[in-house]
């Protein structure tokens, strides 16, 4: 194992020994990072807060997702416990290590909502994206280095957003609406052009000692292995959710205006009514559609994330104008 590695390990294990009373919190803290909380939470941002802010957050979060994917792929790093079994493996994760994902995310997510507020939520904010990241660390999920350099990936997409979100928005708005939707349903097959071209760079085949050390940690079932580094399904998924947001996004916009300011009564219903749709939609599509790997299932989860895109940004918004909430 190289030195970066080796005092990576140490870390994390004088962590885990130290302190073995952090593993609730630090579970809590990476939840926060995964693809469930984000579907609880950009709705409610998108329809209690700010609709622009939450249509924002959502952009960011699928274009983070995908340069992270290819740095992933383009580094092919392990993860702590893939290589050691001095680690305590607290959670798995089938995926290369490097980036921190939940890092990336929680500095270019947290650092857009915080862009609209003052100093005091900063604070919070900046306490927020390093818990976050500490919990990846301790789970023995990533190094610090993974972490590290999630934090500057997520701080350059932050600076790329605030700086160039005013002008593409101008040059956007100037188009047609069938050239507006037709530019975000390029875009979308663009988030998973990305990670494509990473996997270029990986070498023919993975270390067979990390998916054996791996599978010490969190056994896999028979037949399969205890990780799948080189699948980016997800990334289908991410491109279909951003192609039914801001496509739901811009029809709600040119067609009528969406105040998320309310009473809280209001709101309530709004977030009841509006997540279940989300589910059915999420959830239940997921039971009923095939999961394997062919052209047909991947062509159906982008449909799947599109209509729960769709359903946040446009269907819910004029479901809660027409009940008058």
């Amino acid at each position: 194992m190289n030195p970066v590695l080796d005092w990576g390990i140490n870390l994390i294990t004088n962590v885990q020994s130290t302190a073995p009373w952090l593993r609730g919190s630090m579970e809590f803290f990476s939840f926060l990072g995964t693809e469930t909380f984000y579907i609880l939470f950009l709705p409610f941002l998108y329809w209690c807060v700010d609709a622009r802010l939450g249509l924002r957050v959502g952009i960011i979060l699928c274009a983070s997702t995908s340069v992270n994917t290819f740095c992933k792929l383009a580094f092919h790093a392990p993860r702590p416990y893939w290589v050691s079994t001095r680690v305590q493996a607290m959670s798995s994760e089938a995926s290369y290590g490097l980036p921190s994902g939940h890092a990336q995310n929680a500095t270019a997510i947290w650092g857009t909502v915080g862009a609209t507020g003052g100093r005091w939520l900063w604070w919070a904010i900046v306490t927020l994206i390093m818990l976050i990241s500490l919990s990846r660390i301790v789970l023995a999920v990533h190094f610090p280095t993974d972490v590290l350099l999630g934090w500057i990936l997520g701080g350059l997409l932050l600076w790329a957003a605030l700086c160039w979100e005013a002008p593409i928005l101008v040059w956007f708005k100037g188009r047609t609406m069938g050239g507006r939707i037709g530019l975000i349903l390029a875009t979308s097959f663009v988030l998973i052009l990305i990670p494509v071209v990473g996997l270029a760079f990986l070498p023919p085949s993975d270390p067979p000692e990390w998916v054996a050390t791996a599978a010490l940690a969190f056994p896999p079932a028979a037949g399969q292995s205890a990780i799948h580094p080189r699948d980016i399904s997800g990334m289908i998924g991410v491109a279909g959710f951003l192609f039914g947001l801001a496509g739901g996004a811009t029809l709600l916009f040119h067609q009528t205006s969406f105040d998320a300011r309310s009473e809280v009564r209001k709101l309530f219903l709004r977030y009841v009514l509006g997540v279940a749709g989300v589910m059915i939609i999420w959830l239940g599509l997921r039971i009923v559609l095939p999961h394997d790997s062919s052209l047909v299932s991947q062509m159906l989860r982008y449909l799947r994330y599109a209509l729960a895109g769709i359903w946040m940004s446009y269907g819910a918004p004029r479901l809660f104008l027409s009940l008058k909430l």
